[in-house]
């Protein structure tokens, strides 16, 4: 191994670790009760999700960017400790290092997550001194021909550990059937999640007519323009928006289900889908994968959505109904 990214891999690794503890231990006590806390709850479980997509992100590379969102993860992890110790936080206190052992667990992951922060710029200024280039002996992000296929199969693995981990909540979660949606409750909320989903259903089409049109699928169409791969971009963007607060409500307020059929097939694509779209995003940005890596990702994405809308929004506006389900 190329010695010059050992000094880059070893903070990377470490970091992510302690990242992904603090998420964890987050991740825990917000199943474990504290999603019933006022305003905590949703602090918890963003805390969660910051945490284990840095820690992620950062088994691949360490630009600036992800080092400062991991300060920033640390920082306000500990201040809000502090604060719901001493002033209280939204209301919320607690007492010391209660509960046990997880606020240990955790003032533990966020002291060493600042600590090898502090030490990887302290090593970045000193390689800076002695004149030995900083993108070389500190980010790692220009890796050696011969480590292309590691990083390649840590890409691949990205969209796995979204699967496995959306999977993990959705059973490890006790569902909330009050979960509201906007402000909407029980078949109000059903109402508009198929709406919405159906909303969805619409951008996917669009988006696969797009895809055809830009890759000169579509005879009748001349080459597509420039605006039409900006508008691809834009509504991919947009149905990823959308998608969201749907995903939320069905995730808390039903969790993973495998009964009926029907549910199942919507849990399991629904968690699917997330990492559809995070590995369309890894081929696009990343040009060394073949070139139908691309279509097979937007074609997956777009059947996922198919499948989530044929198994609830158009069972629902159907009457309870679908053929097959």
């Amino acid at each position: 191994m190329n010695t010059r990214i050992l000094p880059a891999l070893a903070p990377r690794l470490v970091l992510a670790a302690t990242l992904a503890a603090s998420g964890y231990i987050h991740a825990q006590l917000y199943i474990n009760g504290y999603r019933f806390v006022h305003i905590i709850g949703s602090l918890f479980l963003l805390q969660a999700s910051t945490a284990f997509a840095v820690a992620a992100l950062l088994l691949l590379a360490a630009p600036p960017p992800l080092r400062i969102a991991a300060t920033t993860i640390a920082i306000c992890t500990l201040a809000a400790f502090v604060a719901s110790r001493t002033t209280g936080l939204f209301g919320f206190s607690e007492d010391g290092l209660q509960p046990a052992p997880q606020a240990l667990l955790s003032l533990i992951a966020e002291t060493l997550t600042l600590l090898i922060l502090v030490a990887w710029k302290a090593t970045e200024v000193a390689a800076a001194k002695s004149g030995v280039g900083v993108a070389e002996y500190v980010t790692g992000l220009a890796h050696p021909a011969e480590h292309r296929r590691l990083y390649d199969v840590l890409w691949l693995l990205l969209p796995v550990a979204v699967v496995v981990g959306l999977f993990w909540f959705g059973r490890a979660h006790t569902p909330n059937y009050e979960t509201s949606l906007f402000g909407n409750r029980g078949s109000d909320a059903q109402l508009l999640k198929a709406q919405m989903g159906s909303a969805l259903m619409g951008l996917a089409l669009i988006q696969l007519f797009l895809a055809l049109w830009i890759y000169g699928r579509l005879p009748a169409l001349r080459a597509a323009p420039h605006r039409v791969h900006t508008t691809h971009r834009l509504i991919g963007l947009t149905a990823f928006l959308l998608s969201l607060p749907i995903a939320r409500h069905c995730i808390t307020a039903y969790g993973v289900q495998f009964t009926p059929t029907r549910v199942a097939l919507h849990s399991l694509t629904g968690c699917f889908l997330y990492g559809a779209f995070v590995a369309k995003v890894i081929v696009v940005r990343h040009r060394r994968w073949p070139g139908w890596a691309l279509p097979l990702a937007g074609g997956t994405l777009v059947t996922a959505i198919a499948l989530i809308w044929y198994a609830a929004p158009l069972w629902y506006l159907n009457g309870l109904q679908a053929p097959g389900l």
